[in-house]
């Protein structure tokens, strides 16, 4: 078993093996290789053999065993005597980060160190994540007078009244008359791209993943400018420019009170 892991990572490919030998080959990885072997051998799984039909299973039988000593290491250093249900929690965590980083696809850069570092963070702050986010109070909020929270009733609307309505103001907007030409024919372009075109989800930044920040959850997408200025022979600076007009006019003229578009 010792040479068909050395072969593995010397090789960069994943062995081909009847069902007996891939277990014996999985339990070897998740049980008995040292913490080392195990980074490489979970590399070779999602850098350079990520489409072979047994890559996820090697990628797994590497990398628990590492989520398991992440989520440990984590509960030590935020608990003085982490409990069972607190170290499984965390396990529970980075063992969906694990799974999380083998269906990314995440191409990283040509360093020897790059996806050690990036398989640890992942782990690291699933394992975090999973503890101090796992919601069981989510919108609990205390008072000594329950009326404070009651909610005004407002006037229901069904689908059909809903889109008519959208329509007349879609309508409206795109032909305000003291919108410019070019504004003016940006909206339009928006309007015949359609939201399947010209919208897109918020992108990925250096600080990480933006959907799993809490100030951004229950957002929407965004215009994409790209295709905006793509569609209309422009540049993205110029689109821009024409959307920033064209949210300072459109909320003096509809929106001033800022109630048009809360969501009901």
């Amino acid at each position: 078993m010792f040479d068909m892991v050395t072969n593995l990572i010397s090789e960069r490919k994943i062995p081909t093996l009847d069902d007996l030998q891939m277990k014996a080959l999985l339990h070897h990885l998740f049980t008995a290789t040292p913490r080392a072997v195990c980074i490489q051998v979970a590399e070779i799984a999602y850098r350079y053999d990520h489409d072979h039909p047994r890559a996820m299973d090697v990628f797994l039988a590497s990398a628990l065993p590492l989520a398991e000593r992440a989520a440990r290491k984590r509960a030590d250093r935020i608990f003085v005597h982490p409990s069972d249900w607190q170290i499984e929690l965390m396990y529970d965590g980075a063992v969906k980060a694990v799974i999380a980083v083998f269906q990314s696809k995440c191409n990283l850069k040509p360093e020897d160190d790059a996806f050690r570092r990036y398989l640890l963070r992942a782990m690291a702050l699933g394992a975090v994540r999973a503890y101090f986010r796992r919601g069981e109070n989510d919108s609990i909020r205390t008072a000594a007078d329950l009326a404070a929270f009651a909610v005004p009733k407002r006037p229901s609307l069904n689908e059909v009244e809903d889109e008519v309505i959208t329509w007349e103001l879609l309508d409206r907007v795109t032909t305000f008359p003291q919108l410019r030409p070019p504004v003016r024919a940006t909206l339009e372009c928006i309007r015949s791209l359609g939201p399947d075109h010209a919208l897109k989800e918020h992108a990925f930044t250096a600080s990480g993943d933006p959907d799993a920040w809490k100030r951004e959850r229950g957002r929407r997408p965004i215009l994409d400018p790209n295709m905006i200025a793509q569609s209309m022979g422009v540049s993205k600076a110029k689109v821009h420019q024409y959307l920033r007009e064209a949210r300072i006019i459109l909320r003096q003229a509809f929106n001033q009170d800022g109630k048009l578009f809360l969501t009901r």
